[in-house]
């Protein structure tokens, strides 16, 4: 991968090491991260367990950059209203779509559910298998910023390349 696609470069570090982890599979699984290979990304990090019956989503682990910017620390919470308010359909629909389809997606959008609305999260999704190719967990990467001039691809939602 040599193309930027995130404002954050450490977003495309964390997808490259990714892409290099999945190989020829159609997404790796959580024991081929090594934490000490992921040192530089783990304050951008969260990774979401997957639960299939029933449906669910739980914070495994949010990165400290994540929990000084939210001002809260979701490690052990589901993702419902009680955490994300009014945003809480659109995040829980955003992961199911990446575990349904074990496809990376990229994200960026205000953060207009939150306290702090003038910031722009941008993320990444990327799905973790286990040893029968199931989702069973969501490897998030999430910048924040405040753009003066907002591009015009504010709100986005797109596939990551597999390649």
């Amino acid at each position: 991968m040599t193309a930027e696609l995130f404002w954050d470069r450490r977003l495309d570090g964390l997808y490259a090491h990714w892409l290099e982890k999945k190989g020829g599979r159609p997404a790796p699984t959580r024991a081929d991260f090594n934490p000490s290979e992921i040192k530089p990304f783990l304050p951008i990090v969260n990774f979401l367990d997957v639960r299939w019956e029933p449906l669910g989503f739980r914070h495994r682990l949010v990165g400290t950059e994540i929990v000084e910017h939210l001002g809260r620390d979701a490690t052990g919470c589901w993702v419902d209203a009680g955490l994300y308010g009014k945003a809480a359909d659109r995040v829980f629909a955003s992961l199911l779509q990446v575990a349904r389809e074990a496809r990376p997606y990229r994200r960026r959008s205000p953060m207009t559910w939150h306290p702090n609305s003038w910031l722009t999260m941008e993320s990444m999704e990327l799905p973790l298998v286990d040893e029968d190719g199931k989702v069973n967990m969501i490897l998030r990467g999430v910048s924040y910023s405040s753009p003066k001039n907002p591009p015009p691809d504010h709100y986005l939602v797109a596939p990551l390349p597999l390649h």
